[in-house]
């Protein structure tokens, strides 16, 4: 069975940008690590989305199967089964003074309706879809430690409280790149090599983690009660 592994990026810039480059730098770590590994992409800017989560708990009280969210956009017709369908998932956002882009924080509201909603969260039926899965960040700022690192720890911090496990490559909060260049210049960020190499180590160890939850779900699911 395939590692599915999503990445979202959350510039609201179309277009090539430095955050889906970096995004696309972590995917390429995770593909290289077999024939097994199924990466996918989706730019947030590209989608009709409405808000983020208003907060109205319609999930909590009226959720289904069949619909996630009581708003009607992109997010709800299509993201949100690609995110349960995920084993893994890059969070990529660039950093807008020193922190998330407001496109990323919508969209990790949004998964409230994933982790509190009545059919596909904790309480549901499921045992909620975000549990056990595996999360890593990519940011880039214009500069080095022009907010990076503080981006990649609001990701860390959503990762605890939803359920999700977040890896890293070690000595990182995750991949983290400087697109400092001339304005109009796109695609700096693909010149910073340690950005580049990070990036795929952390795609390399999002599906290391991925793997390992995986077989010890399915040895938990065969041993024996009386090992338990």
């Amino acid at each position: 069975m395939a590692i599915k592994v999503l990445g979202v990026v959350g510039t609201p810039v179309k277009g090539e940008t430095n955050t889906e480059i970096l995004c696309q730098a972590v995917l390429d770590g995770a593909k290289a690590q077999g024939d097994d590994v199924e990466v996918e992409i989706v730019c947030l800017a590209e989608m009709k989305i409405v808000a983020g989560c208003t907060h109205c708990n319609w999930c909590l009280e009226k959720q289904t199967a069949e619909k996630f969210c009581s708003q009607n956009d992109d997010i709800t017709k299509s993201l949100y089964a690609k995110v349960v369908e995920a084993d893994a998932l890059v969070i990529a956002t660039p950093v807008y003074i020193g922190r998330l882009s407001w496109l990323t924080a919508a969209f990790i509201d949004r998964l409230r309706a994933l982790f509190e909603g009545r059919y596909y969260g904790i309480r549901g039926p499921l045992g909620g879809v975000l549990m056990d899965k595996v999360v890593t960040g990519a940011s880039v700022a214009w500069i080095r430690h022009g907010g990076v690192e503080t981006a990649l720890m609001s990701l860390m911090q959503m990762a605890a409280i939803l359920g999700l496990i977040y890896v890293t490559p070690g000595f990182s909060f995750g991949a983290g790149g400087v697109s400092a260049a001339p304005l109009g210049e796109y695609g700096a960020v693909g010149k910073d090599k340690f950005a580049m190499r990070n990036a795929h180590n952390t795609g390399a160890r999002l599906v290391q983690v991925a793997r390992i939850i995986r077989a010890g779900k399915e040895a938990l699911r065969y041993t024996p009660a009386y090992v338990r």
